[in-house]
């Protein structure tokens, strides 16, 4: 590892640990009163639930397996909980000490900046790749989430690690952390993390084999798929899906029989029942999904979803100094990374065709699919939904440092437009929130606010590319 590598996953780990060791110690006192996972010291809830349920176990004296059974509700699959368990009972002392998962969760999520320079400098450039790592390293939802007993460090770093070893099947003689290694590590990397996320969340196995399997037919020129990735892949396919299965025992009965049946259930009632919560989660929601044609709410669901968290919301919104400072560093990254998330396949698309294309565009596919997913999964809540999305940050990470080093191509001109478009939403809904909050400005109400914002960003659009196409015509 060199030396920059090394101080970026250091920093990245120090960063992580203060903030979760800051959070137990100063959450009780700078937190919600109200709130007690945080008077405890926890910054999630599920978090709390999972880490005492953990403690109990270990100290219970019974079988760690227990952590799979359904009356430890607080981990869905029971992955994390028996290795909390597992740590608090053979490593830790006979007090609970929350902040060893803290460490753990933060050595993890740190490391897997490693795999994605190192992933992202088999098929790109050293600029690109590093770019990849630093935005991994230190994007803000990464660092919240690694500062937790979560499950997302480890399946963020897991999916990194899964690339990486894809990546070097195709490269096979490439180095290996600088070593020339034999091409059975580069299957050991890829099975490794695709036990781990069978271990912990067997969900994202299934997201990480579909991606494989997509990245290597796409970039096979008349070639078939490895074997080996054929066996690994239908192995861990079949495992991922009795564990999902098992875990929702509730969809068994689904309409519709089989795994399929059970899986395509689980998707129509989870988005159902997140449009629905999101509906009752406000006054403004509530008012827009009674006014929208039915056609309108679960893209608007969507929407709002991919927008979380709001940056006007968080800056304008009055909350406690910690959390609100906390909503604006997340908000900033998000809408920070955003411009460049999206304006990926715009540099996809022009690339030459080939290989190299198709996977371009077929990453973007992912990633903009899970991004929708999230959205209507998380139900556009400012929290679930983020992160859920942060689980991919490692793909996220290498299209927008590939989007950045391309501001100069011939696609160009459609990141400016959606960095426009994106200062419109900030501007219109800026001035909602300062009007609600403040008395500042106009009483638009939401619903010409929502039209205003729409509005001005087709018309931006639409009239910036016809006026392109006009000048093209002109020259020509």
């Amino acid at each position: 590892m060199s030396r920059r590598l090394f101080f970026i996953v250091s920093l990245a780990f120090i960063l992580r640990l203060v903030l979760g060791v800051g959070a137990y110690f100063f959450l009780p006192q700078i937190g919600h009163a109200d709130s007690e996972p945080q008077q405890a010291g926890y910054l999630f809830f599920d978090a709390y639930r999972r880490d005492n349920q953990a403690w109990e176990l270990a100290q219970s004296g019974k079988p760690l397996a227990k952590a799979f059974d359904q009356k430890f509700s607080s981990d869905q699959y029971g992955g994390l909980l028996w290795l909390s368990a597992f740590v608090y009972r053979y490593l830790g002392g006979t007090a609970h000490q929350p902040l060893e998962m803290v460490f753990l969760a933060a050595l993890i999520g740190a490391l897997g900046a490693i795999f994605v320079y190192h992933a992202a400098r088999r098929f790109t450039d050293e600029k690109t790749a590093w770019l990849a790592a630093l935005i991994f390293a230190f994007y803000p939802e990464s660092i919240l989430f690694g500062a937790a007993q979560m499950r997302e460090p480890f399946l963020m770093t897991f999916i990194a690690m899964a690339f990486y070893g894809l990546v070097g099947v195709e490269t096979p003689k490439s180095p290996d952390f600088g070593v020339q290694n034999p091409q059975i590590l580069n299957w050991l990397w890829l099975a490794l993390a695709l036990a781990g996320m069978l271990f912990i969340s067997p969900g994202f196995a299934l997201v990480t084999i579909l991606a494989a399997a997509g990245w290597l037919y796409f970039g096979g020129e008349g070639r078939r798929i490895p074997w080996q990735a054929v066996a690994i892949g239908a192995g861990i396919f079949a495992l991922a899906l009795v564990a999902l299965t098992l875990s929702w025992d509730s969809l068994v009965a689904a309409k519709g029989g089989g795994i399929l049946g059970v899986i395509g259930s689980w998707v129509r009632e989870t988005a159902k029942w997140n449009a629905y919560v999101l509906k009752r989660s406000s006054g403004i929601v509530q008012l827009l999904f009674e006014t929208l044609p039915p056609a309108l709410a679960m893209p608007f669901v969507a929407i709002y979803g991919i927008l979380q968290p709001v940056l006007p919301a968080a800056l304008i919104e009055p909350s406690v100094p910690f959390w609100q400072t906390l909503g604006v560093i997340r908000a900033l990254g998000w809408y920070l990374l955003l411009p460049f998330v999206a304006f990926a396949p715009f540099v996809a698309g022009n690339m030459p065709g080939g290989q190299s294309k198709r996977r371009w565009l077929w990453l973007n596919l992912i990633v903009w699919a899970w991004i929708l997913i999230a959205a209507l999964r998380g139900g556009g809540d400012q929290w679930d939904n983020p992160r859920y999305r942060v689980i991919l940050l490692a793909w996220q990470a290498i299209l927008a440092a590939q989007a950045f080093f391309m501001l100069k191509s011939a696609a160009a001109r459609w990141f400016w437009r959606i960095l426009a478009v994106e200062m419109i939403v900030i501007a219109v809904f800026g001035h909602w929130y300062l009007y609600r909050y403040f008395a500042i400005g106009f009483n638009l109400g939401i619903r010409n606010t929502l039209a205003l914002a729409i509005g001005l960003a087709v018309l931006l659009v639409a009239g910036d590319w016809l006026w392109q196409t006009f000048k093209k015509h002109r020259q020509s």
